[in-house]
């Protein structure tokens, strides 16, 4: 299977977005289902996503691990089951009561369960690496013939792997295209439209469902247990409202207040509609475009943690790099590298876990070349720096975190 990769030393199949929507490639999915319509596909594999949950996993942090009760909720047909009726008093969740309101038909769900199993990290960390966005994750696991989530829409798109048993979804009529995070799901005001389509989803099969695509889905008559991952992704209004507001920071016009009265009956809105048309126009014709995506690139990557497995380790044996040494980036990294003066000379600057990481500007070839190998031997990077020069540089990015000695 070309497009799994086995985890080094585990043995076990490292999940990344190719794989979850193999045999659609990334750019058949961009191209025709991104933001368009929904996908199902189907495999004949029920153990396709097992290296990545599985029962076991879900049973050993409900019962094993002190679960937080903000780590869990359990839902039934629609309606949420109150917190008291499975939390001790210390404000853990008690396992026992939640096995007793399981078998009474309620879906547990793990919010950001891949915060605490590396597996489920792993993945939604390539995710991120797609999609330059913030994931919002979460496991649900469903008695049989149970349904969790009446008939909705969420306000991001979701991607749906079944990891075990099976789930009947149907498709409904969407009459709210793109919805934003304002725009969210109401229940009062909602009324389903005509199913479209029908679909089950067994294990080892997966499903993209764009936002505001209306939907539900009821366990078969076995247990259930899919992940939903949703894209988080920034909007374009988002972008324009933002370079708005830099440009008003230049602009004292775009900082002036509107008409005093302008909320009182018969106020006169022609020269407030007037000084509004011109400052659009004047606040479009200095935007910066840029500049703000710039901004929100670095806004990103400033706030993505880094998932550094053996770093104390790895940092702790640095000093033995040296020429002949292997080392590799590690998966699932978001960087920029740029140049910048620094009084007669320049440096490179490596901008990644929302730091800054100045080298030599005659380093750049040598840091490009580490950065974009899957690995590399002490020695034979391209470039200005010699034996020691590259150990060095290695050793650096070993203890800042972005490399490991493999």
């Amino acid at each position: 299977m070309k497009d799994a990769v086995k985890d080094k030393g585990a043995g076990a199949v490292v999940h990344d977005f190719a794989r979850a929507i193999s045999p659609v490639s990334p750019e058949t999915f961009f191209a025709e289902y991104f933001e368009k319509k929904h996908l199902v596909i189907k495999r004949d594999q029920p153990d396709y996503y097992r290296d990545l949950l599985t029962i076991e996993d879900i049973d050993h942090v409900i019962t094993q691990t002190m679960v937080p009760s903000a780590n869990l909720q359990l839902v039934n047909n629609g309606n949420g089951i109150d917190v008291d009726d499975f939390t001790m008093p210390n404000g853990y969740v008690d396992p026992v009561r939640v096995s007793y309101q399981f078998a009474r038909g309620s879906t547990v769900i793990l919010p950001q369960l891949h915060r605490s199993l590396p597996k489920l990290s792993s993945y939604c960390r390539s995710l991120e690496t797609v999609f330059s966005c913030d994931l919002q994750t979460n496991i649900y696991l469903t008695p049989d013939n149970a349904q969790g989530f009446k008939t909705h829409y969420d306000s991001h798109d979701v991607i749906v792997l079944q990891a075990h048993g099976s789930k009947t979804w149907k498709i409904y009529e969407s009459p709210l295209e793109l919805p934003l995070r304002s725009q969210a799901f109401d229940p009062k005001t909602f009324q389903a439209g005509k199913v479209i389509e029908t679909f089950v989803l067994n294990a080892g099969d997966m499903a993209y469902i764009p936002r505001g695509v209306v939907h539900d889905a009821i366990a078969t008559d076995e247990v259930s247990l899919h992940i939903t991952t949703g894209l988080l992704a920034s909007r374009w209004v988002d972008v324009l409202v933002e370079a708005i507001v830099e440009r008003a920071l230049q602009d004292p016009a775009l900082r002036a207040s509107i008409p005093p009265g302008f909320a009182n009956d018969g106020f006169d809105k022609a020269g407030a509609l007037e000084t509004f048309a011109a400052l659009m126009a004047r606040a479009v014709e200095g935007c910066d475009p840029q500049r703000t995506l710039d901004g929100f690139a670095h806004e990103f990557r400033r706030r993505r943690l880094p998932v550094v497995p053996g770093q104390f380790l790895q940092s702790n044996a640095a000093d033995a790099i040296g020429a002949g040494c292997a080392v590799s980036v590690r998966p699932g990294l978001i960087y920029t590298l740029s140049r910048r003066a620094k009084g007669d000379a320049e440096e490179v600057i490596l901008e990644v876990y929302g730091a800054e990481i100045a080298f030599p500007g005659f380093a750049e070839e040598s840091l490009r070349a580490a950065m974009t190998l899957p690995q590399f031997t002490v020695g034979d990077l391209p470039g200005d720096l010699d034996e020691a020069g590259q150990a060095v540089l290695a050793r650096r990015l070993v203890r800042e975190g972005v490399m490991f000695r493999v």
